[in-house]
């Protein structure tokens, strides 16, 4: 593949041939078949398809920590290569990243001065790994105008559907949802974990595919986890799969991957995504068609369906029942897991309502009260990003300094929204109705540093 040098800002960047050229054949520069042109792929295209293509290789090691040493790979590796880190002025959401993981660090640190409570070593690598990598890696693609085909992400990610398929497979015909004996990954092993796992010992440091205790939105079968340390996560990763199928060209690929997305979705029980994807579905159509018909046509529909709804006594109450009735199945599906959190919900308003005046402002630091005796986990400020990790544990300022960071980031892909398919815009709006409900989970920081070097050419994208 022929490739050339564009000067930059005191540097050189070496781009693919086929986005200087758009109107290139995509099927001729990328694919042989069902199988990627590796000689086709540049240097970034390969690390990226590798990184995710062995998502099952990182599951095994235990995920812990992962991108933060990737983070600080990729600088040791260019100043090892040119003896010197050539970075540009940081933007928005480099800056207020990295303040983000400054303040989380500094609010432990002087929590801990007061109380007598040490700061663990993984306390720190866990802050290190969820913000500051990638903050240092989004730096790092926006310095460097790093560019990543958005076929090679949506084919690495399919590599990772099939294998979630294959083992499916192997579960559920070969070892029959068994119970099982969970080993420990690499990291558990190395960090002398307990050789017996019980719930709230962190599912990093332990090999757990599926949980056979619990089950699924699907009759017969128990809830699956395969190469993710939590159905949550799972939940996430395979929900923006299959907002990235519907960008696809080719049908065949498109439907494949949006039904395996949506199947491992209803094995992975995750609620919170299974509500809040057919939300994001809607507003992907409606967007499409604004681009299709025009903007007035779809605002006429949308008048037209609002005041039928709320209007029409018979279309109101329909809509209402089926509303209620959704509710009730949610809420019933897993009840006890439903009760526990609202109760911890409940009681995270009421700590944050009663905060004195430097709590609401700086935060309570550190989850304590536990809701659920013998479950690690289940403690106020806990189960909710938006609630618990942010208003509760870092108070006002915290999540003052997330907001600038989140929006700022949004407002970076939105810019560029024309070069990018649809899927990681609409994906800001999944993860931000999940972080109602949920944690932080740990696909959300990766799968935004993609958002910010995907590309995808204007015209002649043909696969």
């Amino acid at each position: 593949m022929n490739n050339r040098i564009l000067p930059t800002d005191k540097k050189s960047i070496l781009v693919p041939s086929v986005l200087l050229n758009p109107n290139q054949d995509e099927d001729e520069s990328l694919f042989s078949g069902i199988w990627l042109k590796w000689s086709s792929l540049t240097k970034a295209e390969k690390v990226v398809c590798l990184v995710i293509s062995l998502i099952p290789l990182w599951w095994l090691l235990g995920w812990k920590h992962l991108f933060f040493f990737l983070g600080i790979g990729l600088f040791a590796y260019d100043f090892w290569r040119d003896k010197e880190l050539r970075l540009t002025r940081p933007s928005i959401p480099v800056i207020f990243g990295l303040s983000f993981f400054l303040y989380s660090l500094l609010i432990r640190y002087l929590y801990g001065l007061y109380t007598g409570d040490s700061m663990s070593p993984n306390s720190i690598l866990s802050v290190l790994n969820t913000w500051a990598g990638p903050s240092l890696m989004i730096w790092y693609i926006q310095s460097r105008n790093i560019r990543i085909r958005w076929q090679v992400i949506a084919w690495s990610f399919s590599v990772v559907v099939g294998l979630m398929i294959f083992f499916w497979g192997v579960i559920f015909f070969l070892w029959q949802q068994g119970s099982y004996v969970p080993p420990r990954s690499l990291y558990g092993l190395l960090t002398g974990k307990s050789v017996t796992y019980v719930p709230g010992a962190g599912n990093s440091n332990y090999l757990i595919p599926y949980f056979f205790t619990d089950e699924s939105f699907i009759p017969g079968m128990v809830r699956y986890v395969y190469f993710f340390p939590g159905p949550e996560s799972l939940g996430l990763t395979v929900g923006f799969i299959s907002l990235l199928s519907l960008d696809l060209k080719n049908k065949l690929w498109s439907v494949a991957l949006f039904s395996a997305s949506i199947f491992i979705l209803l094995t992975s029980g995750t609620r919170s995504v299974t509500l809040a994807l057919p939300i994001v579905f809607i507003l992907r159509y409606i967007l499409v068609a604004g681009k299709s018909f025009g903007l007035w046509t779809v605002c006429a529909l949308l008048a037209v369906l609002s005041f039928s709804t709320f209007s029409i006594p018979p279309v109101t109450n329909a809509v209402f029942d089926g509303l209620n009735k959704t509710a009730e199945v949610t809420a019933n599906a897993r009840a006890d897991s439903t009760a526990i959190r609202g109760k911890i919900y409940r009681l995270t308003i009421e700590r944050i309502s009663s905060a004195s005046n430097l709590q609401f402002f700086l935060g309570h630091v550190v989850r304590k009260e536990g809701v659920l005796p013998g479950y690690e986990p289940a403690k106020v400020g806990s189960h909710s990003f938006i609630l618990g990790s942010l208003l509760y544990r870092l108070g006002v300022v915290g999540t003052l300094i997330f907001a600038i960071f989140w929006s700022s980031l949004l407002w970076t892909v939105y810019q560029k929204r024309k070069t990018k398919p649809l899927a990681y815009l609409l994906v800001f709006v999944v993860f931000t109705l999940t972080f109602i409900v949920m944690e932080l989970e740990l696909p959300v920081m990766p799968i935004t540093v993609l958002a910010v070097a995907v590309y995808k050419p204007l015209q002649g994208d043909n696969k």
